[in-house]
C-alpha cells in the first residue's frame, strides 16, 4: 500500500505540472500581448484557390518586411491569422465570425465581390477594419463605416477600356457574355452595356455561362455570322479560356475585353495562341517600370509566387492596414475606440504610393486610382505575356 501511495502520488504530480506546462495562458483582462493580430480570409482551396493564395502572398511579404522593422510596429510584432473560405459565401461569413474572435486589429477580406458581400456585414457590425484586394463589384463598401477596398473599380476601369477600343480601334459592335451565377459578372456587364451605349456603339447579341461551365460551344455559336468587334466576357480567367478556345475553335476572330478577373497566366497557359490579342483593365501591370514595382515582383518571385494583380493589391492591402495601425499608436484591440482609431486613419489615406499604383479612399472607402489596359501577347520566345496599351 505504502508503494501504492507513492506511486500515486507521483503520477498526480506528473500530471499537474503536465497540465500546467501543456496548457495555453489564457489572456485576462487588461493584459496586452506580445503580438497584434490581423486576419486575412481568402479562396486557398478550390475552383478560384489562385485569388486567395496570390493575396496571400502579398499579405505575407507585407507582414514580413513589418516584422523586419526595429521595434516592430508600435513595439510589437504583427500576427497573421487566415482562413481558407475556398470563396463560398456560407464558408465566407464562418470565417469572419472566427477571425472576430480574435481580436484582430484590422483583416484583409476576401479577394472575390460575392463573399466579400456576403462576409462584410460581420466586421461592420463589430467594428473591425476590413479591406478587400479584389472585390469590385458596384456598392460594395456603401453605408458600411468599416468596409474599404483598395481594388480599381469597375466603374473607373470598363469605361476606360470601352475609351480606348471605340476612339483608337474604331469598334463599334459588342458582344456581351455574362457568368449569371457570378455576382461581379453580372455587375461588370451591367457596368459594360450601358457605357456602350452611352458612347454610341452597339451590343450586337448577349449571352450567359455559367462558373463551372465545360461546353460554351451553343454561346460562341450564337456569333457566328454576326457584325461583332469585340466580345466582352465580364467573368473569371477559367472560363474566358473556354470561351477563347471555342471561339478560334469556330471561327471568330473578334478579340476579347474584360475585366481584371482576366488577369492570370493561366488564361494564357490554358487558351495558349487564342488569347493573342485579349486586352483587360487593371490596377496592376506587372510590366511597369516603376523601381517600386520591379523589388516586388523580385520579392514575391523570391517567395516562389508569381507577381500578379492579387499579390501586388494584397501587400498594398497588408501595407494600408500596417501603417495605419503604426499612426494610430494602438498596441491591443479589444475596443471598438482603439479599431476605430485605426479605421479613421485608414479613411484619410490620400496619395498612398502602393504597387499597384497611386491610391486615395473617396468617401465610400474606395480606392481611386488610374486603370492600366493590358494586351495578350506572345513574345518571341514562344512564351506569352501582357503588355500595357494605355
Amino acid at each position: 500500500m505504502r508503494k501504492f501511495g507513492r506511486w500515486l502520488l507521483l503520477s498526480f504530480l506528473m500530471v499537474s505540472v503536465m497540465f500546467i506546462v501543456g496548457c495555453p495562458k489564457k489572456q485576462t483582462e487588461g493584459q496586452v500581448e506580445d503580438f497584434i493580430t490581423v486576419g486575412y480570409q481568402g479562396p486557398l482551396t478550390g475552383p478560384i484557390a489562385v485569388y486567395g493564395l496570390q493575396t496571400l502572398a502579398g499579405i505575407e511579404l507585407a507582414v514580413a518586411e513589418a516584422n523586419d522593422y526595429p521595434g516592430g510596429v508600435n513595439g510589437k510584432k504583427i500576427k497573421l491569422e487566415v482562413f481558407d473560405s475556398r470563396g463560398d459565401k456560407t464558408q465566407a461569413v464562418n470565417g469572419a465570425n472566427r477571425l472576430i474572435t480574435l481580436d484582430i486589429c484590422a483583416a484583409v477580406g476576401e479577394p472575390t465581390s460575392g463573399a466579400y458581400f456576403a462576409s462584410r456585414d460581420v466586421y461592420d457590425r463589430n467594428s473591425v477594419p476590413v479591406i478587400s484586394a479584389g472585390a469590385t463589384a458596384e456598392g460594395i463598401t456603401k453605408g458600411r463605416e468599416f468596409v474599404f477596398r483598395n481594388t480599381l473599380l469597375d466603374a473607373h476601369g470598363a469605361p476606360y477600356l470601352i475609351d480606348y477600343v471605340m476612339e483608337n480601334r474604331d469598334y463599334k459592335n459588342f458582344a456581351v457574355i455574362t457568368a449569371v451565377n457570378n455576382d461581379f459578372s453580372v455587375g461588370v456587364s451591367k457596368i459594360f452595356r450601358e457605357y456602350v451605349e452611352k458612347k454610341g456603339g452597339k451590343i450586337v447579341v448577349e449571352q450567359t455561362i455559367s462558373d463551372g461551365d465545360t461546353d460554351v460551344s451553343a454561346q460562341i455559336t450564337s456569333l457566328r455570322n454576326k457584325d461583332i468587334d469585340a466580345v466582352i466576357y465580364s467573368g473569371y480567367y477559367q472560363e474566358a479560356s473556354l470561351l477563347l478556345l471555342e471561339m478560334k475553335k469556330q471561327g471568330i476572330e473578334a478579340i476579347l475585353l474584360g475585366p481584371d478577373g482576366l488577369q492570370s497566366p493561366k488564361l494564357w497557359d490554358v487558351a495558349k495562341d487564342s488569347t493573342i490579342g485579349t486586352i483587360f483593365y487593371a490596377g496592376f501591370a506587372i510590366n511597369s517600370e516603376e523601381e517600386l514595382v520591379k523589388a516586388f515582383n523580385s520579392k514575391i518571385s523570391s517567395m516562389g509566387r508569381t507577381s500578379d494583380l492579387f499579390a501586388a493589391q494584397g501587400y498594398d492591402a497588408a501595407k494600408l492596414l500596417i501603417n495605419s495601425i503604426q499612426e494610430s499608436g494602438v498596441v491591443d484591440c479589444n475596443s471598438k475606440e482603439n479599431r476605430s482609431k485605426i479605421r479613421d486613419i485608414l479613411a484619410s489615406t490620400k496619395d498612398y504610393n502602393g504597387v499597384s499604383g497611386m491610391m486615395s479612399f473617396d468617401d465610400e472607402r474606395n480606392a481611386v486610382k488610374v486603370p492600366f489596359l493590358q494586351e495578350v501577347y506572345k513574345m518571341d520566345n514562344g512564351s506569352y505575356s501582357t503588355r500595357i496599351v494605355k
